[in-house]
């Protein structure tokens, strides 16, 4: 039974780890908090990936989900994305558009952080590493865990918040729910549009993983430009992020359509989106203060972790996948 259920143990761990500290968000030295990062991280993951694998969503669902999860978090959870004093970050200000009370271009950043890194990608990892990548790892009781735990940690955010939390509005949180469930429905109904596959041979997982690269330092250029909102407009910015959302979309929807598209080439996308934290987390200040020696020995800690678990994958993938 253990080994059964030891992939979703480690899903559970590896979601904040990767969200969180490989991110470089959280320095090592507050590695204790991952106590309470786990119901939300991992729970979140975890009920996603059994909800999707249950109900054979697939990846589109998956994503989809993964996208709910972000607008719950950053919506009603942590508040970031109608709160414009967050932590003091006054996030909201670039491409704030009054009418919704959001910024656009931390909307449009944050969820796809959660949506790809938080969720898709450890949940793409322990697949990879397991060898039952495509059924349920957990039976009722355990799908039934793992919502609990993933409702108890979505108040871990607002207890911490307390009693400073930000007054959401009842428009605010009526709009966030309806984008969430809508997420929800679409992911439920993405199975309907699947298309067969084209007798066709996919890009060869090593170019599927260096245009992840690519796509990865694309997406991050933008917040390590110095003052980037005193020199480009916002919606360029917010144009040039959905456009490279779109740009992806549409070549992983092409690859994936072609008979050869396997599971290396799933791997490649979660190992290049894995190693785009890795180098991310060293320039990427935690929000926690820590000495920056210890920051740095962290960032590499984490870093050659994750390279320890993709190398600890390509033997697994050995045994169980074709080389293609």
């Amino acid at each position: 039974m253990f080994k059964r259920i030891l992939p979703a143990l480690c899903l559970l761990v590896l979601a904040p780890l990767v969200g969180e500290y490989l991110l470089g968000n959280i320095a090592i030295n507050a590695l204790p908090m991952i106590i309470g990062l786990i119901p939300l991280y991992g729970g979140g993951a975890l009920l996603i990936r059994e909800v999707a694998r249950r109900w054979r969503l697939g990846w589109p669902g998956i994503i989809l989900l993964g996208l709910a999860y972000a607008v719950i978090e950053e919506g009603l959870l942590t508040q970031s994305l109608f709160n414009p004093d967050y932590v003091g970050l006054r996030l909201l200000d670039y491409g704030f558009i009054p009418a919704l009370g959001i910024g656009a271009y931390w909307t449009v950043f944050v969820l796809a952080i959660h949506g790809v890194w938080s969720i898709a990608v450890p949940i793409s990892i322990v697949e990879a590493g397991s060898r039952r990548p495509d059924t349920p790892w957990l039976g009722k009781v355990g799908l039934t865990v793992s919502a609990v735990l993933f409702l108890l940690g979505g108040a871990v955010p607002i207890a911490l918040a307390s009693p400073a939390i930000y007054p959401l509005s009842a428009a605010q949180i009526t709009w966030t729910l309806i984008t969430a469930v809508a997420l929800i429905i679409a992911a439920f109904l993405s199975v309907r549009f699947r298309r067969p596959l084209l007798p066709a041979t996919p890009a060869s997982p090593w170019i599927v993983f260096a245009i992840t690269i690519a796509a990865g330092l694309a997406f991050w250029l933008p917040t390590m430009v110095g003052k980037l909102q005193s020199i480009v407009p916002a919606w360029i910015t917010v144009g040039f992020y959905l456009a490279l959302y779109a740009t992806m979309t549409l070549l992983i929807l092409r690859w994936s359509r072609r008979m050869g598209w396997g599971p290396w080439h799933r791997f490649a996308l979660g190992a290049a989106s894995l190693v785009t934290y890795a180098w991310h987390g060293f320039p990427q200040p935690p929000s926690f203060p820590a000495p920056a020696n210890v920051d740095l020995i962290g960032n590499a800690v984490f870093a050659l972790a994750a390279l320890g678990l993709l190398a600890f994958v390509v033997v697994r993938l050995r045994r169980t996948a074709p080389s293609t």
